[in-house]
């Protein structure tokens, strides 16, 4: 098996456009490929999927732990001929000085060599001393060659390649400004791949141009077998047989963890998907699950389907638990303002979200459940990320969590005896005891 992490100089050098036209070119060329996504974002993987046809995983030492990631890495990328790991950010980029997160520490923690994707659009002779830069900051990672991104023409890549030669790095790929269709963004990264019109084609093209410019060959030789490990760091999994979980997935609610929801069903979980946008109602679950997702741009579909949310209150009436994270706990608001519209929601909590320009929470964060059935059965320190423009308007008086970041401690989210919503989301992967005060408890 082969494997290497793809990285770049900064955000925007190219390299979640560059990732998928990679693995759909591995896949093309007949190889079976697993990737990964470093980092807790939701995004990048629904375009791996569609690349591949097949799941993604998110590889995260702070959400999860250094011995999980190992333990991920290994368990699925060990059926495939080559693991691509998508980094985060640049690649020294992390939460502290000691790299916490970073594309950097995963890479050493897999011993995985790095591809390191160039944003070279301005760049001259610097781009020597740049790439040197990068080769020697960090000598306990190997970076295995260079993608050239953004470069304005012919004559401007014989400059680079000549300012590089002396360097002895391996450059496996010149890319010219324009020439990759880009991935389109909004406030919270790219657009899920489920919304892109058009994505298989654009994927395609892609694929093609990235054929046509790498020697996945040369590329392939330069990189060293990966040996699986014979014993893999331990995961518990409780067993929680006769337990089921329904989450809400449609456009307006994607923002899961593939890596959680297959924890929960390897924890013995009937776990099965809703859509609140096309559902009339679901059968009795334990508990639901309201992810991330976007739901200020579907929510007129969202208020249309009554019948869903007069089922669902019924549900929440007879006991029913339901876990809400960001998209989700916007949900459950009595409505969203967007801009100078306010568009009507479930209103089965008080106060309403309103979506402004200013970030209001990015980052991992710290602190415990104090609110609601989590707070009652879950007393543990938590580390989740929040990133979300929201505010929220109702009540204060019964917070979901006490969090902290930097030194700093704030209340988040509304909690209510059977009903536990935030702004911060968790990876449940490997949290037995999470999980156990989650899904324990009664229909509805």
């Amino acid at each position: 098996m082969k494997g290497f992490i793809i990285s770049g100089t900064a955000t925007g050098a190219g390299k979640s456009t560059l990732t998928v036209g990679i693995l759909a070119a591995l896949k093309h060329l007949g190889l079976k490929v697993q990737a990964f996504k470093a980092g807790p974002d939701y995004l990048d993987p629904t375009y791996h999927r569609l690349a591949l046809a097949k799941p993604t995983y998110n590889l995260d030492e702070i959400l999860t732990s250094p011995g999980l990631v190992r333990r991920l890495f290994y368990e699925k990328a060990k059926a495939a001929d080559v693991a691509v790991v998508e980094g985060v950010m640049g690649l020294f980029d992390g939460r502290d000085e000691q790299f916490s997160g970073s594309t950097y520490r995963l890479a050493k923690l897999l011993n995985l060599p790095v591809i390191l994707v160039v944003d070279a659009q301005n760049l001259g002779t610097t781009v020597a001393a740049q790439v040197y830069g990068y080769l020697k900051f960090k000598k306990d990672i190997k970076i295995a060659g260079i993608i050239l991104n953004k470069v304005s023409g012919k004559n401007h890549e014989e400059h680079l390649l000549s300012a590089l030669k002396p360097l002895g790095v391996k450059v496996f790929g010149v890319f010219y400004q324009n020439e990759l269709s880009r991935l389109k963004s909004r406030h919270l990264g790219l657009i899920p791949a489920t919304e892109e019109q058009n994505i298989v084609e654009i994927i395609k093209e892609i694929k093609d141009k990235v054929l046509a410019k790498i020697n996945f060959a040369d590329l392939l030789a330069t990189l060293p077998e990966l040996t699986v490990p014979k014993k893999l760091p331990a995961i518990k999994y409780p067993d929680l047989k006769g337990k089921r979980v329904a989450y809400a997935f449609d456009k307006a609610f994607n923002f899961y963890y593939q890596e959680a929801i297959e924890y929960l069903r390897r924890s013995n979980v009937e776990v099965f998907a809703v859509s609140p946008l096309n559902d009339s109602d679901f059968p009795p679950v334990d508990l639901l699950f309201l992810g991330g997702g976007y739901p200020e741009l579907f929510a007129r579909d969202l208020f249309l389907n009554q019948k869903f949310i007069q089922n669902l209150k019924k549900k929440i009436q007879g006991g029913l638990r339901v876990y809400a994270e960001c998209g989700g706990f916007i949900y459950l608001t009595s409505g969203v303002k967007v801009k100078e519209q306010t568009y009507p929601l479930t209103g089965i909590l008080p106060g309403e979200m309103k979506l402004i320009d200013k970030l209001q929470g990015l980052g991992y964060y710290q602190g415990k459940a104090v609110g609601g059935f989590l707070g009652q059965n879950f007393q543990k320190e938590l580390t989740g990320h929040k990133f979300h423009y929201s505010t929220y308007s109702g009540p204060q008086d019964n917070p979901a969590y006490l969090l902290r970041k930097n030194g700093r401690e704030a209340f988040d989210g509304v909690a209510r005896d059977n009903i536990f919503a935030s702004f911060l989301h968790l990876n449940f992967y490997g949290k037995a005891d999470l999980v156990k005060a989650l899904v324990g408890g009664r229909k509805g």
